[in-house]
């Protein structure tokens, strides 16, 4: 009878072991970790997701990292991690050049929330002709902005009306404005908000100045949706929930801006999740005419970008997918 009971013992121990590992296999997550290229609130609902721990809805262990002084794009080449969260410029231009490896797969910003602010001495756009204009690293969004605003809008040459000077982050531009170093900055959302409560003169606004662009976006290798079909659907879900949660919970996104847009004040982050929360986009589908618009932009800068096909710079059949599903319309009647 001993014995009998502790047979029975030993393989209740063994049932339980094999349940616990087909458990633990069953809820294994998927690593996944995203690069993201500024410290802005367009890069709200990937913080939020990343935050509220949207991937493991999703069977995802998502993380987010910051790509620093190295372009996001170069992340994707290493291969360091799949996707990035990012203004469309990397993959455009991409395109432009010939290399035609990288595909964005979801649209969820197409204002761009920047502007040219000046020096109080700088009194209209006309008074930056031979003055120095700071602007981002050589080729990243503020830089191809504030080329595309001077001719286009402007009637000035960059280089030659005006002096461009790449100050690499933004934060370095305030000093260079302060010293007179630099008459006018090429600055993004917050710190065009920050030059404004500065007391600094803005110049142009761009949206103002009609400019559409794809202004944040998840990008990729081509290869990488193309053969994790799965994986990109359910991190595309993750970040369509946090878009949904960073429009629909205004003090936890808020909080989520603050812990990492470090040093920011409360004004300026409430006003910064006001502005993000108007641009951010349900249904982040995205759009051939938004393509064109910024091809179009990029061709002052690129002029074979007008020869550019932009069909293949975009995916839109996981985003549309996951729409006619019905996922985001059920997250908006919650």
């Amino acid at each position: 009878m001993v014995t009998r009971n502790r047979l029975v013992s030993f393989c209740a121990v063994i049932a339980s072991l094999i349940f616990s590992s087909a458990s633990f296999a069953a809820t294994r997550l998927d690593s996944l970790t995203v690069g993201y290229s500024a410290f802005s609130g367009a890069y709200g609902p990937l913080w939020v997701a990343v935050e509220n721990q949207l991937g493991k809805k999703y069977n995802l262990d998502l993380k987010a990292i910051y790509a620093g002084r190295i372009r996001p794009q170069q992340l994707l080449a290493s291969g360091e991690v799949p996707y990035v969260v990012a203004t469309g410029t990397g993959a455009l231009t991409s395109h432009i050049l010939g290399i035609k490896d990288q595909v964005i797969v979801l649209t969820f910003i197409n204002k761009v929330g920047s502007g040219i602010l000046s020096r109080t001495d700088i009194k209209s756009p006309e008074e930056l002709r031979g003055k120095t204009i700071a602007t981002g690293r050589p080729g990243a969004f503020a830089d191809t902005m504030v080329r595309y605003v001077l001719r286009a809008k402007l009637n000035l040459v960059p280089d030659r009306d005006v002096k461009l000077l790449p100050m690499g982050e933004a934060a370095l531009t305030f000093p260079a404005l302060e010293k007179g170093i630099v008459k006018a900055a090429s600055l993004t959302m917050p710190y065009n908000l920050i030059a404004k409560k500065m007391g600094y003169r803005e110049l142009v606004d761009y949206d103002r100045a009609g400019v559409v662009y794809p202004y944040n976006t998840v990008t990729a290798l081509r290869q990488t949706p193309a053969k994790n079909p799965d994986v990109t659907e359910r991190f595309l879900k993750a970040m369509i929930e946090g878009i949904y949660l960073f429009k629909t919970n205004k003090q936890h996104s808020v909080a989520v801006l603050k812990k990492y847009m470090r040093g920011a004040a409360d004004d300026v982050l409430d006003d910064t999740y006001e502005y993000t929360k108007a641009g951010l986009e349900d249904v982040p589908i995205p759009s051939l005419e938004i393509i064109k618009a910024a091809l179009d932009i990029l061709s002052y800068q690129y002029p074979q970008a007008k020869q550019t096909d932009p069909n293949p710079i975009i995916d839109p059949s996981f985003v549309r997918r996951i729409d006619q599903s019905g996922f985001i319309r059920a997250l908006y009647k919650k």
